[in-house]
């Protein structure tokens, strides 16, 4: 399990099964913000299962020793250029370790995997709105495509 410390009592890590409890803590907490809605039950039971998952990398932000925020990414093929790249799927802190470098930490660490794994890109996706965007627009470009969505379970909407 490679860990980096950024210094602040920030350690950044891949993050394996017996970080289930936690994480689904904070995955409850994101749930809970992307829907609108009070936070979901938190579910260690489905959070050990995506643990688990062979395509699912999860890495965490530890802050003073307590898991405060994830970055859940993918490492995809590029049917374009033939080579690797990088989907962060989901990112989420805990609002009160907000504005402390936690986000971009993250994501730096996901950057630096994707550089040493040759991919041609991290991409990703953010709702709109996101209360994230200025430190997107700071840290990334936009993309210069638009994204769409089916929705096969009607009952899910963020």
């Amino acid at each position: 399990m490679a860990v980096n410390e950024t210094g602040g009592g920030l350690v950044l890590r891949r993050l394996g099964p017996d970080d289930a409890e936690p994480l689904a803590a904070l995955v409850a907490l994101y749930a809970g913000a992307l829907l609108g809605r009070a936070p979901e039950t938190p579910n260690p039971a489905y959070v050990k299962r995506l643990l688990a998952e062979p395509v699912v990398e999860i890495a965490g932000a530890d802050l003073d020793g307590r898991l405060v925020g994830f970055a859940l990414y993918y490492d995809l093929p590029e049917a374009i250029s033939g080579r690797r790249a990088g989907q962060l799927d989901d990112l989420f802190v805990l609002p009160e370790a907000r504005g402390r470098g936690v986000a971009q930490s993250l994501i730096a660490r996901v950057v630096n995997e994707g550089k040493a794994r040759g991919w041609i890109h991290l991409r990703w996706m953010v709702p709109d709105g996101s209360p994230a965007g200025a430190l997107y627009d700071r840290i990334a470009e936009r993309a210069p495509w638009r994204n769409y969505v089916v929705r096969i379970d009607q009952t899910m909407k963020w």
